[in-house]
């Protein structure tokens, strides 16, 4: 979804973002569908089983012969300007999911997740499922066996050598945020044995997020083409920024899409590889969550089940089927919906889908197709618990308590947004949990500025005027509010003005509001407070790595949001963006309010070592209610998300948790283009 990118994994020719942003993985944009849509599991819901051809046969190439021949252009608005063209970079400092959308089709992993019932499957791994770790010595190893024929565009092939590179170069360069999720401390090393076998080695026994779920979707990069880059880096004065700085135009891929051209500020594209490995393989899904891969030449495997014996949930063919994708930087959402509307572009790469405002405009169009899905993602306030008050878990609850999100998403924003609680999405059945602190959850209005009050007023807080709801003589609320003066902290000192940064209203409308409201919520608890609308990069670059001692100080609050991530073990995400290892200046990672909790630090540690996924689910739960007890984020809102195309555009799958640009980077690896 949206526009930062956590554990971004990709499947063979891009994945997601997350959210995106992992992309998820900070999330997004504007939004979306105004009434309810009804929550499902993505395993659950019913998706469109679509050729390549968008005539249901099945053939890829619209003649019915099978060839799945590549032609077309697919016309794509970005939303918001692409910031590097280097993958090393994309997946650390500059974890947009708009670099995303453009840099994600080109990088292979070990294993990776089948869409849209998240399995893990195999990409140059050759066995399904990952073989199982073994003691060595003082800690434990795996073997796995991978795929000999796999190759990238110019021809060498993808091996052991690549991903022992890959990995080699993450250590010694110290590169951060999805990086570091992928390579886990737990994993000591890793070794080629030959060219088709990688041995990886664990201090300790591995858990899901360490080994399945962590350095299996690792994305390898093609050493013959980075090792010269790497080694003039090794020899610069700052050799990661020196890496970063390096262009990926030529990169060689091993996905569907080659990256070919960046004109900044004007466009990007992506051109077909002719010589991609799975291309014309036919997934399938079923019923029981069996899942198979076939092709007409030597791959014909099933997992997890035997294919065949329930109902096809979906069933789709690989590309490529577009001969090239231009990615059109238009830079706000208005432009490119603009541009959509006056039929320059096929379809807008928007993480949120569809602005309300929007919605409408669109539907009169003729030759249009429309799409509503759940969000994967969520908009969220952060606060930086590294400086006084908003290092105060009084401070955070006051705001936790008077923010009204049912108020602002059904009331002021007329349903266009859904006010949630936990971070893992309830369309996520398996993972989500209801039993987290709703703060001020069925008060009102009175009651919850009351309860804000006392908590203040209990850690200490003391105000020149005290802040107020009236009530009338039988004790009832009246909905006059007497605002709080010279708040002052319990220190003594007074509390100083509190900037918010936020997206403007030309970006997200939704956020812009949202804000507006917490800016006159904090002042009427007396807290003075200042709501900027600031870009969104600008936000980024104050808030995420790298950052220094001194520059981390100099943000208070801010609003953004995540999508991507892994929902097979969403509480990766968790761990990334609140674990103390991942913090934005001491680690590198997506840890922005320098969380560090002793307790949630021991709900990570436990996660890392669970091995079957109902023990994993049950810490997951506990991780979710410490951070919606201790509040380093408010989590929000999250929206439905609307995606519309042009009809001469085919999708494999339509029905999918996220939306069409979530999964994976609007399939730009299997879409088709007719005439």
């Amino acid at each position: 979804m949206e526009e930062i990118h956590v554990r971004s994994l990709r499947k063979r020719g891009g994945w997601l973002a997350l959210l995106a942003a992992l992309a998820l993985v900070a999330a997004a944009c504007s939004s979306d569908d105004t009434g309810e849509t009804t929550a499902t599991t993505a395993a659950s819901a019913t998706t469109t089983t679509t050729s390549g051809d968008g005539d249901g046969d099945g053939d890829g190439d619209g003649d019915g012969d099978g060839g799945g021949g590549i032609g077309g252009t697919f016309q794509t608005a970005l939303v918001a300007d692409l910031t590097t063209d280097n993958f090393w970079a994309y997946l650390d400092t500059e974890s947009s999911v708009h670099n995303g959308y453009v840099l994600g089709q080109s990088h292979p992993a070990l294993y990776t997740l089948s869409i849209p019932d998240f399995l893990n499957i195999p990409v140059l791994a050759e066995v399904a499922p990952a073989p199982a770790v073994v003691p060595d010595g003082d800690g434990f190893s795996v073997t796995i066996p991978l795929r000999n024929g796999m190759k990238w565009s110019d021809g060498e092939q993808v091996d052991a050598n690549d991903f022992v590179f890959t990995f080699d170069v993450v250590r010694e360069f110290e590169l951060g945020s999805n990086w570091l999720s992928n390579t886990p401390e737990q994993v000591t090393s890793v070794e080629a044995n030959g060219d088709f076998s990688v041995k990886i080695n664990f201090s300790e026994e591995p858990g899901l997020s360490i080994y399945q779920n962590g350095i299996n979707f690792l994305s390898i990069l093609p050493e013959h083409f980075w090792a010269p880059i790497v080694d003039a880096a090794r020899s610069s004065d700052d050799p990661k920024a020196t890496l970063y700085a390096s262009s990926g135009v030529g990169e060689p891929s091993a996905g569907t899409n080659i990256f070919n051209r960046w004109e900044q500020g004007a466009f990007a594209s992506i051109t077909a590889n002719e010589d991609y490995y799975y291309r014309n393989t036919v997934y399938t899904t079923f019923e029981d969550l069996a899942w198979s891969q076939s092709n007409a030449a030597d791959i014909n495997e099933d997992y997890f089940g035997s294919p065949g014996q329930g109902a096809v949930l979906s069933s789709y063919e690989d590309g490529p089927f577009v001969g090239e994708i231009i990615y059109s930087e238009y830079g706000s959402q208005d432009a490119a919906y603009l541009a959509f509307q006056e039929g320059e572009v096929d379809y807008v790469l928007n993480p949120s889908g569809i602005p309300t405002g929007r919605r409408e405009e669109l539907r009169a169009i003729e030759g249009l197709e429309f799409a509503i899905n759940p969000s994967e993602g969520f908009r969220y306030l952060a606060f930086n618990l590294r400086k006084a008050p908003m290092s105060d878990p009084a401070f955070r609850q006051a705001f936790a308590y008077v923010i009204d999100k049912e108020f602002v998403t059904q009331s002021v924003l007329g349903g266009a947004a859904l006010p949630i609680y936990s971070l893992v999405p309830e369309a996520n059945g398996s993972w989500y949990t209801d039993e987290v602190n709703k703060w001020g959850f069925g008060m009102s209005e009175g009651e919850r500025f009351e309860a804000a009050v006392q908590v203040l007023d209990d850690a200490g807080y003391n105000w020149t005027v005290r802040p107020e709801a009236a009530k009338d003589e039988d004790g009832e609320f009246t909905g006059v509010f007497t605002d709080g003066e010279g708040m002052t902290m319990p220190s003594g000192g007074g509390v100083p003005e509190i900037e918010l940064q936020t997206p403007g209203p030309g970006y997200d409308p939704l956020r812009s509001t949202f804000a507006t409201w917490i800016g006159q919520w904090g002042e009427r608890l007396g807290v003075p407070m200042d709501v900027n609308p600031t870009d969104f990069n600008t936000i980024v670059d104050a808030t995420f790595p790298p950052q220094t001692e001194e520059s981390v100080l100099e943000w208070d609050l801010y609003m953004l949001g995540w999508g991507g991530g892994d929902p097979s073990l969403p509480c990766t995400s968790h761990q990334a963006f609140f674990g103390a290892d991942q913090d934005a200046v001491t680690g590198g990672g997506f840890n922005t309010p320098g969380y560090n909790d002793p307790d949630f630090e021991a709900l990570s540690d436990a996660f890392d070592a669970s091995t079957d996924l109902p023990t994993a689910r049950s810490i997951c739960a506990d991780m979710e209610k410490n951070i919606a007890e201790n509040l380093p984020y408010i989590v929000l809102f999250s929206t439905p998300i609307t995606d519309a195309w042009r009809q001469n555009v085919v999708f494999p799958i339509e029905d999918v948790l996220g939306g069409i640009n979530g999964f994976p980077n609007a399939w730009a690896g299997q879409v088709l283009v007719t005439e």
